[in-house]
């Protein structure tokens, strides 16, 4: 049965024969909150300012240490504890790093997760790298130094001076780029890249030399772009039917309170 009565002209037609869970005023509040948080979604900052600069101290740290502890005629194995307590921290710190940017990819920042994943991991792989490296020079010092019975020109500590300004002036200059990048995202505010108009967000920051041409480059970038717009899609397609189905069943153990209760009555 239907009513196209003076509400219905407002609201639509009325089905008495339908059973609703709820009232049109809870549908209502429930489609306008909804609207507003899709209209005007909530910016989710990164928090990963602290982390960048807490590697860049310890790299400089490190780096300062390792030309001020000879002089005070340290023992060389502390310096290789340094390497060693360096590389453990910054490994922490890289994967604190790594799952903010998950987190900020999975919601929506789709770009800013392509601009600083390469400078974010470069600074864990060179002190990795510069760690493999020092063991391996101080065990053939050792061996040299067995064989021939007589010292190198360098001394150990020269070689870890010169593993630490190599670490310094790599990862150093990363760090600072990926904080100067990281503060103008926490600033700007925007949103999500999926919020954006679609061709716009395909075609940002790419250009071409002639009319009509495509290189390699080009075609590599677009189809980045579409493959983490449709992981991004997969994953909040899998939140809203993990959420669809919460909603069902506080559903179906409202109607079934409500059930139990008019049979009570």
């Amino acid at each position: 049965m239907v009513s196209l009565g003076s509400e219905g002209s407002r609201q639509g037609a009325y089905f008495f024969d339908q059973e609703a869970s709820l009232t049109s005023k809870d549908e209502e509040l429930l489609v306008d909150q909804t609207l507003s948080a899709e209209s005007d979604p909530e910016f989710h900052p990164i928090c990963t300012v602290w982390a960048g600069v807490t590697q860049a101290v310890l790299v400089v740290a490190f780096a300062v240490a390792c030309f001020v502890l000879p002089e005070l005629d340290i023992s060389i194995s502390v310096l290789v504890y340094c390497q060693t307590g360096l590389w453990f921290l910054t490994f922490l710190l890289e994967r604190y790093m790594r799952y903010q940017h998950f987190v900020s990819r999975r919601n929506g920042y789709l770009e800013f997760y392509r601009q600083t994943k390469d400078i974010r991991r470069l600074p864990f792989i060179v002190i990795s790298a510069g760690s493999s490296l020092l063991l391996a020079l101080l065990q053939l010092l050792a061996d040299l130094r067995h064989k021939d019975g007589k010292d190198a020109a360098l001394q150990p500590d020269h070689y870890i001076q010169v593993l630490a300004a190599l670490e310094l002036v790599v990862t150093l200059p990363c760090l600072i780029l990926y904080l100067v990048r990281t503060v103008r995202f926490n600033r700007s505010r925007a949103s999500p890249d999926v919020q954006q108009d679609e061709l716009g967000f395909l075609q940002s920051h790419v250009t071409s030399t002639e009319v009509g041409f495509r290189d390699g480059d080009y075609l590599d970038e677009v189809l980045e772009k579409q493959a983490d717009m449709i992981r991004y899609l997969q994953q909040h397609n899998a939140h809203l039917g993990r959420r669809i189905l919460h909603l069902t069943q506080d559903q179906t153990q409202s109607n079934s309170r409500l059930s139990s209760l008019g049979k009570v009555q």
